[in-house]
């Protein structure tokens, strides 16, 4: 008799690979249904489950798409990377890497980005709020000490570059959208800030110097550190105004020196 692990795992194995379901049928009580085809049930089950998720995570890729190859792209990623995790929102990360590898994907370069993009704002929605940082201890810091400091930004800000107008992309594909939907690819790319602010997801265009700055605060450099990144993206980097701009918005949900 296998232990229950060995079950376990060999079920998993079978739903996902038709010749290890083979080899686990003999482990399936049939009762009236040939265990290759209860572990079917369970497979499609799986497969359709997991595909919901997907397209409730990046309904602008699957309306660019179409249906039926948004279903056939995530049954391969689905079978690619199963899920790893007991919370479905966990599920889905790597979607937007799989898509630049599909056929017909070079007819489409903005794709990858674009999903990347909804990656962000879904897990940006679903992710930890704090307290925004406290201005007031911030400015009890002697002046000597604070290009030292470095600042914490809240556990649900992303970052995203793109070379295609992925946001201009994602903003006409929305159901709210009423404008003209047409997105010039040639129109440039774009820095941005995505962060859940209460029960909203904002999106922040950013200049070259601001996205640098904060790629270095939230790789745990310090302020001075993170200015000369800054800089030498865009030597007219205000760090003044960078910093009073996303303490209005909440980035930062703390400090340490």
């Amino acid at each position: 008799m296998p232990a229950l692990r060995e079950l376990q795992t060999g079920f998993a194995a079978a739903l996902f690979d038709r010749d290890s379901a083979e080899a686990f049928a003999s482990a399936v009580q049939e009762r009236g249904i040939e265990a290759t085809r209860r572990l079917q049930v369970y497979r499609n089950n799986l497969f359709a489950g997991l595909t919901a998720v997907l397209a409730a995570v990046y309904p602008v890729i699957r309306r660019l798409v179409g249906e039926a190859y948004f279903d056939q792209a995530a049954r391969g990623y689905i079978a690619a990377h199963p899920s790893l995790s007991g919370n479905v929102h966990d599920y889905g990360a790597g979607f937007g890497d799989y898509l630049g590898g599909c056929p017909g994907g070079d007819t489409l370069p903005y794709l990858p980005d674009t999903a990347r993009l909804e990656w962000a704002y879904h897990s940006a929605f679903h992710g930890e709020r704090r307290e925004p940082l406290d201005i007031d201890g911030l400015r009890a810091v002697p002046p000597e000490d604070q290009h030292r400091l470095r600042l914490i930004l809240q556990p649900s800000a992303r970052l995203l570059t793109s070379d295609y107008p992925v946001l201009h992309i994602w903003r006409v594909n929305q159901d709210s959208w009423a404008g003209d939907p047409t997105v010039d690819l040639t129109e440039g790319g774009v820095r941005l800030l995505i962060l859940r602010q209460d029960f909203e997801v904002a999106l922040q265009p950013l200049g070259a110097g601001e996205h640098a700055w904060l790629r270095g605060l939230a790789r745990g450099l310090s302020l001075l550190d993170s200015q000369q990144l800054a800089a030498a993206q865009a030597p007219e980097f205000d760090l003044g105004a960078a910093l009073a701009r996303q303490l209005a918005l909440g980035t930062f949900s703390g400090w340490r020196s």
